[in-house]
């Protein structure tokens, strides 16, 4: 007398197998995408970046009057901000064009034209720094990855600036 399981044979046991193992790699395709990052946070600190690079020139241009030769050293650390700064900015936006799947924009770099008035004080430039360190930190906590990477490395580097370059020559 022929038992339940001697109706299974072979075929039907591995056409069963195939099946699952088909709904196994054709289901997670049903799903929704991830959600892309969000890149507001980063283009924050993309126009912090630009703006720090642009006070910093601006307070350089600034001891570039006639005693000029007594703050040499200030003037090269303001310089050495100002490019920092820069190059925190283009970083910034090749990740945010990067995260939003978006092709790096080709050294279309648009910079905002310094007011006229007085020009800013080196303590200006440490307290934007301090700011700007104390933003991309907080923002690195709360990251992963490359970009939580990147935005500790830009705070190490603005603290490094306002705590030892600028603070030590002014």
């Amino acid at each position: 007398m022929p038992g339940p399981l001697s109706a299974i044979d072979r075929r039907r046991v591995l056409t069963g197998a195939g099946m699952l193992a088909l709904l196994a790699v054709v289901a997670p395709a049903c799903g929704s995408a991830p959600a892309p990052p969000a890149v507001d946070d980063l283009e924050a600190q993309r126009q912090l970046a630009q703006r720090d690079s642009e006070l910093a020139a601006a307070a350089r241009a600034r001891l570039t009057g006639p005693d000029a030769d007594d703050a040499r050293e200030l003037a090269a650390a303001l310089d050495q901000v100002s490019l920092e700064r820069a190059e925190h900015a283009r970083a910034l936006a090749t990740e945010i064009a990067r995260a939003a799947g978006k092709p790096p924009a080709d050294a279309t770099e648009t910079t905002t034209p310094v007011p006229d008035g007085p020009a800013p004080t080196v303590s200006q430039v440490v307290n934007a720094l301090r700011a700007a360190a104390d933003s991309a930190g907080k923002l690195a906590i709360t990251s992963s990855g490359y970009r939580a990477g990147l935005l500790a490395s830009i705070a190490a580097a603005c603290t490094a600036s306002y705590a030892v370059a600028l603070v030590a020559q002014s």
